[in-house]
């Protein structure tokens, strides 16, 4: 049987059917996807670990890529691999991640096995004191993902857009993700390589 690919109105459909949740995401006149997720005011991070992904996050994701089957996550920290099951990828060894790298080489990561990258990098230098590391390089992170092969997405959780390559990756969607009061705004980006 063939594989076939989902088209964004087909991910969006099946995110709506599987979660539960309003119909907040569009595809809009350019193609890409642009929309909004209000996260409620559920404050725990089931992994317990400053700056994880809040309640929910995962189950969005895993709801809009039914498909895809090897799945890094990048700057893991403790990643919930229950809610989204892969390999991880951190700088730490006391987290015990897959691989044991950093995030702006992936020199040990073998790339080509992945079609799904979810990265939630510190986005600031407070961020940085909590994990004990200096500022990421967005730029040379995307630069060393254009080792994914063609076709796989990368899931970009930040409150900036990273610099990349327009003949390396596209942006298939931007949306606003609004978790309560008092917290941070963000944006989850999502690049096609």
């Amino acid at each position: 049987m063939a594989h076939v690919a989902l088209g964004w109105q087909d991910r969006i459909d099946g995110y709506v059917r599987q979660t539960g949740f309003p119909r907040s995401l569009f595809v809009a006149g350019d193609g890409r996807v642009v929309g909004t997720w209000i996260m409620g005011n559920d404050y725990r991070v089931k992994s317990s670990y400053y700056g994880g992904y809040p309640a929910g996050y995962l189950r969005r994701v895993r709801a809009l890529f039914p498909d895809k089957r090897r799945v890094l996550h990048l700057f893991s920290g403790k990643v919930d691999l229950a809610a989204c099951p892969g390999d991880t990828v951190d700088f730490n060894p006391a987290l015990n991640p897959t691989y044991l790298d950093d995030a702006q080489s992936l020199a040990a990561v073998p790339l080509h096995r992945y079609d799904l990258v979810l990265a939630d990098p510190p986005y600031s230098v407070e961020d940085c004191e909590h994990y004990g590391t200096s500022m990421v390089k967005r730029n040379r992170v995307m630069r060393a993902l254009a080792g994914l092969p063609a076709g796989a997405h990368v899931v970009w959780l930040d409150q900036v857009l990273p610099m990349y390559r327009k003949d390396t990756f596209t942006v298939e969607a931007v949306i606003g993700m609004v978790k309560s009061t008092n917290h941070r705004f963000r944006v989850v980006t999502i690049f096609r390589r």
